[in-house]
């Protein structure tokens, strides 16, 4: 996104800038004024002559500027970079009281709601704004859900030697910017052992890096899934087979990166755990009475592939 084609500069105090208060505000103006270009700057850094003139390299329709006048009481302003200098220009402010134990995330809802309540005083906010003010969800109903539908191809070491390969399919549903659900359908197949997979599983991750709009992050996650093994074992003429059903469960680190509108480019490590490993033992004659087997508990799961966000 380029700076110059932001429709709001949000200038917030150092410390504020980012964490909750950060996250909170970028939420509490999505919910309300839709899915615009925004970013948050501290105020510290950026400067009046980086959002004025025709060559200003953060320049913003609007921009949104937070002081703390005491450590409970907030001034909002938010005013029009283009009529900065000018008085009869836009221009609001209002101030914003806190109680002692409001929380930071609860503050930066409030200050995200009287942001939005400004700029709706303006008459250029609904001529100009990418989407129209107020055109979105409207205020205190449900964060609006993010489907993801993805297909990727994965590596399991389903034991020391013997790697099972197949597809993985996931849905993805966003429960919040950062945080999802994921199901997913999987199928691993391996030579050796004849060794066969079928499973489903169910996971929440959380992207605890992510770029604006969330086009490339960086998450974690935890993952549960049940899965029915088969493998068969053969020494000389013999042979044994031998299936279970199986739960499996482990954490999981994965990141995205968007390459063309809702295209991305998925990839992610897992190291899951099998409740009971699957193992064959089969005599194969008096001279070599027993050959075992077993695979293994813990499974590191290399996946890389597609996803859509629709």
């Amino acid at each position: 996104m380029e700076l110059a084609s932001l429709f709001l500069l949000i200038l917030l105090p150092p410390a504020d800038a980012t964490g909750d208060t950060a996250t909170a505000v970028t939420a509490s103006l999505r919910l309300e004024l839709g899915d615009v270009s925004m970013a948050i700057a501290p105020d510290t850094l950026v400067t009046p002559a980086m959002w004025q003139g025709e060559k200003a390299s953060m320049r913003a329709r609007f921009v949104v500027h937070l002081v703390w006048k005491t450590t409970n009481t907030a001034s909002i302003e938010v005013f029009s970079p283009t009529s900065a200098k000018d008085s009869a220009g836009f221009r609001r402010n209002r101030d914003l009281a806190f109680a002692e134990q409001d929380s930071k995330a609860e503050r930066g809802r409030a200050i995200g709601l009287v942001a939005a309540e400004l700029l709706r005083e303006s008459p250029a906010a609904a001529l100009t704004a990418s989407t129209p003010v107020g055109a979105a969800v409207a205020r205190g109903s449900a964060t609006p859900s993010h489907v993801v539908l993805g297909g990727m191809f994965a590596m399991e070491r389903v034991r020391t030697g013997s790697w099972a390969m197949g597809p993985e399919l996931t849905y993805d549903f966003g429960l919040s910017e950062a945080l999802r659900l994921q199901a997913s359908g999987t199928a691993r197949f391996a030579s050796a052992d004849q060794y066969g997979s079928i499973g489903a599983g169910l996971g929440i991750f959380w992207d605890f890096l992510r770029s604006e709009r969330g086009r490339h992050a960086l998450g974690i996650g935890l993952e549960v899934g049940l899965s029915h093994e088969s493998a068969t074992l053969r020494v000389s003429d013999k042979a044994q087979s031998n299936a279970k059903w199986s739960l499996a469960f482990g954490p999981s680190l994965g990141g995205r990166l968007t390459v063309w509108r809702g295209l991305r480019i998925v990839g992610e490590f897992d190291m899951c755990a099998t409740t009971e490993p699957l193992s064959l033992t089969i005599n194969a004659s008096d001279d070599n009475p027993k050959t075992t087997h077993t695979f293994s508990r813990w499974r590191p799961v290399v996946a890389l592939g597609l996803e859509f966000a629709l």
